[in-house]
C-alpha cells in the first residue's frame, strides 16, 4: 500500500504558499497529489492550470476529491480545465457580492468591524485611570478584564 503525506497550509492563499510549494517539489513520477477542490491548486485558473500542466509533465497524477476527477485521462484532463474556470468565477462572484454588501451596509450607516470591547465610558473611564490615578495599563486591563494591548488602543486614539 503507497504511503501518504497529508500537507495541510496556515496560510492564506492570497501571498505565497511555502508549505504547498515545497510539497510539489517533493513530488516525482507515480505520485498523485489530491486536493479537495480544484481551487486549491491555485487562486485563478490559470494558477491552477499551471500547476497542473506542471505536474503532468512529471508524471504527477491529480485527483480532485469532491467530484472524482483524475487527471490522468484526457476526459479528467478537460473536466479540471472547466472547473479550474468554474472556480476562479466562483471566487470572482464572492468577491463582488461581498464588496456590494460591505458597500451598502456602509451606505446604511453601519459600522464595519469588531466591536469595542470596551465601552465609550469604560474607555474614557480607561483614559482617566492613566492620566489621573498612574495607572499602569495592565492594571487598568485586570479591573476591565480585557487585555494590555485593549487598553492601550483606548487610551491612545
Amino acid at each position: 500500500m503507497p504511503s501518504a503525506n497529508v500537507v495541510q497550509e496556515k496560510e492564506s492563499g492570497a501571498r505565497q504558499r511555502p508549505v504547498f510549494d515545497a510539497m510539489l517539489k517533493k513530488l516525482k513520477t507515480g505520485d498523485s497529489l489530491v486536493a479537495w477542490k480544484v481551487d486549491r491548486l491555485g487562486r485563478d485558473a490559470l494558477a491552477a492550470l499551471t500547476v497542473a500542466r506542471d505536474l503532468d509533465a512529471r508524471g504527477v497524477r491529480i485527483v480532485i476529491t469532491t467530484l472524482g476527477v483524475d487527471s490522468s485521462t484526457p476526459a479528467g484532463r478537460m473536466v479540471f480545465g472547466v472547473l479550474a474556470q468554474l472556480a476562479e468565477f466562483e471566487r470572482a462572484t464572492l468577491i463582488e457580492r461581498t464588496n456590494a454588501g460591505l458597500a451598502a451596509a456602509k451606505k446604511r450607516g453601519r459600522r464595519l468591524g469588531r466591536r469595542h470591547s470596551l465601552t465609550p465610558h469604560q474607555r474614557q473611564e480607561a483614559k482617566r485611570m492613566r492620566e489621573k490615578e498612574d495607572k499602569t495599563y495592565a492594571q487598568i486591563a485586570a479591573l476591565f478584564g480585557v487585555s494590555r494591548s485593549v487598553v492601550w488602543r483606548s487610551v491612545n486614539t
